[in-house]
Order: C-alpha cells, then structure tokens, then sequence
C-alpha cells in the first residue's frame, strides 16, 4: 500500500510540475503578471489535498466500498472550500476575475483531479 501512495504522489508531483511549467509559460506569453507565491501555493494545496484523498480512500477502500463515490464528491466538495475559503477573496480583492487569475487555481484543480480519478478507478477495478 505504501509504495502505491509514494508511486502516486511521484506521478502527481511530475504531473503536477510540467503543467506548473507549461501554465508559467502562457502567463508570459500573454504577459500576464500573477502572484507567482499564489501560483506555487495553488499547486501544493492542490497536491496536498490530492494526496490525502487518495490516501485516506485507499486506506478504508475495503471497509467503505459502498461509499466510496461520495467520499471522492466530498473531496472534490473540500477542494472547492479551500477555493472560496482562502483563494476566491485573494482573486475577487480587485473586484473583477478574469479567466488567467481563475487557472490558476483551477488547472492544477483539474489535472490533480484527472490523477486522483484514474488512481481510484484503478483501485476499484482490481476489487
């Protein structure tokens, strides 16, 4: 179980650092000039909370199997908290998002998403 986790955290890290890089990229090409600290921060909450998510359904996949769907929706619901909570102020303090101030939150929302989803199918195949 634990080489799994370390193997999915690798995977999403490599995943998770070309898109960061890719996305970095673009904002220069647009010469879109963000918080780069806001960008970074997006990126390991986005990891984190990936992570655990994916740990704490491979530790109770056996006992919880019925559940399983909702504790993944529940994630996806934490993840959106975390967006309103604590990025949704930072982005609205100007009074207007635009599409750039608003990837950066939600790509690495995505492809964590896209890492977490393939990792528990796979999970749920082999039961």
């Amino acid at each position: 179980m634990k080489k799994k986790l370390v193997f999915f955290a690798v995977k999403l890290l490599i995943g998770l650092f070309i898109v960061f890089g890719l996305q970095i990229l673009v904002f220069k090409q647009v010469n879109f000039q963000p918080d780069f600290k806001l960008v970074v921060v997006s990126y390991i909450v986005n990891f984190l909370l990936a992570f655990v998510i994916v740990a704490i359904l491979s530790i109770y996949i056996n006992k919880l199997k019925s559940y399983i769907g909702f504790l993944f929706m529940f994630g996806s619901l934490l993840k959106f908290a975390v967006f309103f909570i604590w990025f949704y102020p930072i982005f609205k303090a100007d009074g207007n998002i635009d599409s750039f101030e608003f990837s950066v939150f939600f790509i690495p929302y995505f492809v964590s998403l896209i890492f977490e989803t393939y990792e528990l199918s796979k999970l749920l195949n082999k039961m």
